[in-house]
């Protein structure tokens, strides 16, 4: 029997759901009560990450129903609109519904190169396309295509995107930008569906302990840093609780804010902002090559 909790009877669709992030929020949305449908390119017969074990769809939904929730998996490449249309389609011929969009996929590290130079201009050309097509042409693809076909006819729903606050000064430039182009599509949505009582929220996470950062990164730097990924899930879960959500619509909101209004701390009890023994992570990197988020 699927968990009972505020999401009980709602469907939540997470995009690059295999590892991470991802992972993290469809385990954190079930656990509320959501039935999970989890999406992502990496399973068992076809990993895309192999440095730690398990890191597929079908590791995702196991963890799901560990936490006392229920879903289903299906492989989807979100750059690829006929893809993603099949998925939404099947998912309302079976459901009838989609509550909550969680836009996590992304893709660009999977394409990483190194710059031959140290200067700006010795950027390899294919790394900003393979973030724009991984990150904001993939959320632009699956959140339209979800409000054509399930929230824009209900006249409800609620769409969360995870990204980054850029920093000031900016670093890595095709990484930035195209954090840029995220957040921007999450504040022109929210614009133009503000009256139509469907949301567009985006939620920043700090350092997270992912699977691959904590198989890759010493313990020692971790430390003190550092969120784990249930932070961020356990906020979109009360983002698509709160019957106020529209408050947030249009902005890129970061973690600790949140977790600070609904009153969340992380899985050992920290939360960004706040009490003592709780950290503000920083400085924050960019993701490891192939990391979701």
């Amino acid at each position: 029997m699927a968990a009972e909790g505020p999401l009980t009877g709602r469907l939540a669709l997470v995009s690059g759901a295999s590892r991470g992030l991802g992972r993290a929020t469809a385990v954190e949305l079930a656990a509320a009560g959501a039935y999970v449908v989890c999406t992502a390119r990496s399973t068992r017969t076809g990993a895309t990450q192999t440095d730690v074990d398990d890191l597929t769809l079908e590791g995702t939904l196991d963890a799901v129903r560990a936490a006392g929730g229920d879903g289903e998996w299906h492989r989807c490449d979100h750059t690829e609109p006929d893809q993603v249309e099949a998925l939404l389609r099947g998912v309302l011929d079976r459901h009838g519904r989609v509550d909550v969009l969680v836009n996590n996929a992304w893709g660009g590290h999977d394409h990483h190169e190194e710059a031959d130079g140290e200067e700006v201009w010795d950027e390899p050309m294919e790394q900003f396309r393979a973030m724009l097509l991984g990150g904001a042409y993939s959320d632009y693809v699956t959140t339209l295509l979800t409000l054509r076909l399930a929230m824009g006819p209900a006249r409800s729903g609620l769409v969360l995107t995870t990204t980054w606050h850029t920093p000031e000064p900016p670093a890595w430039v095709p990484y930035e930008s195209s954090k840029a182009a995220k957040n921007r599509l999450v504040y022109a949505l929210g614009y133009h569906l503000q009256d139509k009582g469907i949301g567009v929220v985006a939620v920043a996470p700090g350092w997270m302990r992912t699977e691959l950062m904590e198989a890759h990164v010493a313990p020692e730097v971790l430390a003190g840093k550092t969120e784990s990924p249930h932070l961020a899930g356990r906020v979109m879960a009360a983002l698509a609780a709160d019957p106020e959500v529209m408050r947030w619509t249009g902005q890129v909101v970061d973690v600790g804010e949140l977790a600070d209004h609904y009153e969340i701390d992380d899985l050992d009890g920290t939360r960004p902002h706040g009490n003592a023994g709780r950290y503000r992570p920083s400085p924050v990197p960019p993701p490891l090559p192939g990391e979701g988020g």
